[in-house]
């Protein structure tokens, strides 16, 4: 009986040992988990603050293609205003990459599916913007160049195809569509309660 009672205490113990051990690896790729959380938004972060620059720029090109200041895209002003949108497209195209990857690192961690649900949205995301920023260089790199040769008179006319043309409207179905992944992706992070 003696024996009996020994073995069932030796076996508990080497049971609640695993039980232990087994915990402490989970915290310690649930640790992990929050670090490449924090990190790939905080990439996420900075492409957003990045993206409000390029958009305030658009509205700049917009305002001056209105007033018919045309120097505006010609010669170096045309060059420096194409460098600067190159410049702000590799910024946000480089935190893009970097927030991608952090979140690519969750996903290879066990025992952290609710911070594996948020990455994959994240990731999501992140592969629609990447879309995005193409399909917007393109078309901000073919917008100053026509305006550098439109003629005098025909800038809203201009301005009016743009708005009605078929980039600028799948670029807007793509920040719609980035904006439903964000908002699901906040939603998880409350829900599941996700450790910052």
């Amino acid at each position: 009986m003696k024996r009996a009672v020994v073995i069932a205490l030796v076996a508990a113990l080497a049971l609640s040992m695993l039980a232990v051990l087994a915990g402490c690896g989970g915290d310690a790729n649930k640790d992990e988990a929050v670090q490449h959380m924090n990190a790939g938004d905080n990439y996420y972060d900075a492409v957003m603050t990045a993206w409000t620059g390029v958009e305030d720029a658009q509205a700049e090109i917009a305002a001056k293609a209105m007033e018919g200041d045309m120097a505006a895209f010609t010669g170096e002003a045309g060059e420096a205003m194409i460098q600067g949108f190159a410049d702000s497209f590799e910024k946000v195209s480089t935190d893009l990459e970097n927030a991608f990857n952090e979140y690519e690192a969750i996903t290879g961690l066990d025992g952290v599916d609710d911070y594996k649900e948020y990455a994959e949205v994240r990731m999501e995301a992140i592969e629609i913007w990447k879309k995005m920023v193409a399909a917007a260089d393109q078309l901000l790199t073919d917008l100053v160049g026509q305006l550098a040769t439109i003629e005098a008179g025909k800038e809203l006319e201009f301005l009016t195809q743009l708005m009605e043309s078929e980039e600028l409207a799948a670029i807007g179905e793509m920040a719609d569509q980035i904006e439903t992944l964000d908002d699901e992706a906040e939603q998880i992070k409350l829900d599941k309660k996700l450790e910052q």
